[in-house]
């Protein structure tokens, strides 16, 4: 609408809007010199175009080949111009003139090496030059009239090599160079910029020579990601409070220095794909570290004890308590050593991702982390025992671990570690526990709960795979549907043979309207997907069993609530019972019917399975009539016919 109000005031002369967006006005401009004092912003970007002619309408023309034909001369009279942007196009020529009103100009591919010797930039706040098609020139001279210039971005800039002296940019904030494939260099310079906020050098794969010290007391962000040929971390002269999140994905830094703790606030740190050979022990020190990710790239196919060094050098200090929550140590060939040492590290972690490791034990030393919740030893293929278990753990993973034996798995499925915890255990196993009362063959299983509630919060349920369809690896995702319609999915998990869950950590997704005010039909069941591989795997071919067990202590009237039976089929069956004995009163004389009747029930019954999925009522030890609704009203319905 504001485009519309601007245009209407002087459709026919464009050179008299003070803002210009249509494109073609602003080539119209620029072409013909009709330039005004009346433009204050230009937005030049050019959609995609059809050719024309003759040639095939279905092929477009790229923006970028769209060329502007001026003299260069055009902005001249645009005295009052303060915004120009120009996204795409390309120029006959470089401009002759800027107007020295500019605050923000955005140029990508700007057509020329220097901009014009009569423009003076005090005012500018905004430099953007993406895609500059020159090397950079000296900023020495250019850099004292900006004095205002809080915003500097050279990114994509194939042809820059290095960043030179900005010494006199002391109210840049922001300054990016990110994707410049031939940077090799950075001015020392650039790490004393008092007010800069956000330094941006991420995917300059020649990137070698950087700061070697920086005070930046005012940074925020720091991206150095993707600069595969920097092998040092720059010294941290003094404390920086500021800084909380560093990403140092797929850098050749080796190691981090000691006055890395110098980032005081930092509280995120991102250590993947890098050529460290181990674990930088300044982590130990860091006051506010919060999350930390680690992966030693460099220490491929090494033993761990150059490592473990460096964890034994960091306890010989005075360690402060640390914070650490979440630490991700995948790929650093750990060995059974590290987990004493970790303990005493990271007493207070939450969240523990081991993946890819060398160690072969879960010690008993592990139950110490009190607060630890999640634990993650996918692919490690060596481990062979579980001596001990965390007293909070709720979510443990150990996907592709082929050497854990069935007395450690054993140890895991035991139904005190699952009691009154909201657990996801994925795990290799041969077979569901004793304890689910209720198993179905196959890749669903049914059920009926009375009431306007779904019970979430009592239902425990296990899915057991075969065991040739672990490679590659899967992604289930649990599904429910009530009373026919499917209510909202659960989240995808990697899925090793066996997978226990409680469906109470998913609270949000049973919200379901239309439960009836009887009973209500329940179909759990799950879809599948290969890790890595578009399209779903049919669940029936790869599902072998699955089991549920209600927790009792939820409620203690909570098994009148919920039958793996179908009721109404019960019920009809009482009343036939009742209507056989209401027309054969003197059924005691004739004990051929009182047969008939007792074997045309139980044949009924036994029928009732096989409503969905084949279910099967009861496991093997497990107390039936403890456990099913259904068990006590066929011992009473025998009963009666006994008495009939």
């Amino acid at each position: 609408m504001g485009k519309d109000i601007c245009r209407e005031k002087s459709s026919k002369v464009p050179g008299k809007h003070s803002r210009l967006w249509f494109y073609k006005d602003i080539v119209k401009v620029l072409e013909d010199n009709q330039g005004t004092s009346a433009i204050e912003i230009i937005h030049l970007e050019f959609p995609l175009f059809r050719k024309e002619g003759g040639e095939d309408p279905s092929k477009k023309e790229k923006n970028d080949d769209v060329e502007v034909k001026w003299d260069g001369t055009a902005f001249k009279e645009m005295k009052n111009l303060k915004t120009l942007i120009i996204k795409n196009g390309r120029f006959s020529r470089g401009p002759k003139y800027l107007p020295n009103s500019l605050r923000v100009l955005e140029w990508r591919r700007y057509p020329s090496r220097y901009f014009p010797s009569n423009f003076n930039p005090e005012k500018l706040s905004i430099l953007k030059l993406p895609d500059y098609l020159y090397m950079l020139p000296k900023l020495d001279s250019l850099s004292k009239m900006l004095i205002s210039l809080k915003v500097l971005n050279f990114d994509y800039s194939n042809s820059l090599k290095e960043i030179p002296d900005v010494s006199n940019l002391e109210t840049l904030e922001e300054f990016s160079f990110e994707g410049c494939s031939n940077l090799v260099s950075v001015h020392s310079s650039v790490g004393f910029l008092p007010k800069l906020k956000i330094l941006n050098a991420e995917n300059c794969p020649q990137l070698r020579s950087f700061p070697p010290v920086i005070n930046l007391p005012s940074l925020k962000t720091l991206g150095l990601s993707g600069c595969s040929s920097l092998e040092k971390f720059p010294e941290i002269q003094e404390e920086m409070k500021n800084l909380e999140e560093l990403d140092l994905f797929g850098t050749g830094i080796k190691d981090l220095p000691c006055s890395f703790c110098n980032l005081s606030g930092l509280w995120l740190l991102y250590l993947e794909e890098n050529e460290m050979y181990r674990i930088p022990s300044v982590i130990g020190m860091m006051p506010s570290l919060f999350i930390c990710k680690i992966e030693l790239g460099g220490n491929k196919g090494r033993v761990s004890g150059e490592q473990e060094e460096g964890f034994h050098g960091i306890l010989t200090h005075s360690l402060p308590s640390s914070h650490m929550q979440s630490l991700f140590l995948t790929n650093c060939n750990l060995s059974d050593d590290f987990f004493p040492l970790a303990v005493a590290w990271f007493p207070n972690v939450i969240s523990l991702v081991l993946g890819g490791n060398n160690f072969t034990i879960l010690p008993e030393c592990i139950q110490q982390f009190r607060f630890l919740v999640v634990l993650n030893v996918d692919d490690c293929e060596h481990l062979r025992e579980i001596r001990g278990i965390p007293p909070c753990l709720t979510d443990f993973s150990a996907v592709n671990c082929k050497s854990l034996s069935p007395r450690s798995t054993s140890v895991l499925l035991n139904q005190q570690v699952h009691e009154g915890r909201s657990t996801h255990f994925v795990m290799p196993g041969g077979r569901i526990p004793r304890w689910f009362e209720w198993r179905s063959r196959g890749a669903s299983i049914s059920f009926w709960f009375r009431g306007t509630i779904f019970p979430y919060k009592s239902l425990c349920v296990a899915i057991l795979l075969k065991h040739d369809i672990l490679s590659p690896p899967l992604q289930v995702k649990p599904t429910v549907t009530i009373n026919g319609n499917q209510v909202q999915f659960g989240r995808y998990g990697l899925m090793g043979q066996l997978f226990i869950f409680n469906l109470k950590r998913d609270d949000y997704y049973y919200e379901a309207p239309h439960f009836k005010r009887g009973w209500n039909h329940v179909k759990l069941s799950y879809e599948a997907y290969y890790k890595g591989f578009e399209g779903k795997v049919p669940s029936e071919s790869i599902g072998k069993e699955i089991g549920m067990h209600v927790w009792k202590e939820e409620s203690s009237s909570i098994m009148e609530d919920i039958r793996f039976t179908d009721p109404y089929k019960m019920t009809q069956l009482i009343i036939m019972m009742i209507m056989l004995s209401i027309a054969f009163p003197n059924h005691k004389n004739h004990p051929l019917l009182l047969q008939t009747c007792i074997g045309y029930w139980t044949l009924l019954f036994l029928t009732m399975y096989d409503l969905d999925n084949d279910s099967e009522l009861g496991s093997e030890g497990s107390n039936i009539s403890d456990g099913s609704m259904a068990s006590t009203e066929l011992a009473g319905a025998e009963l009666g016919c006994a008495q009939m």
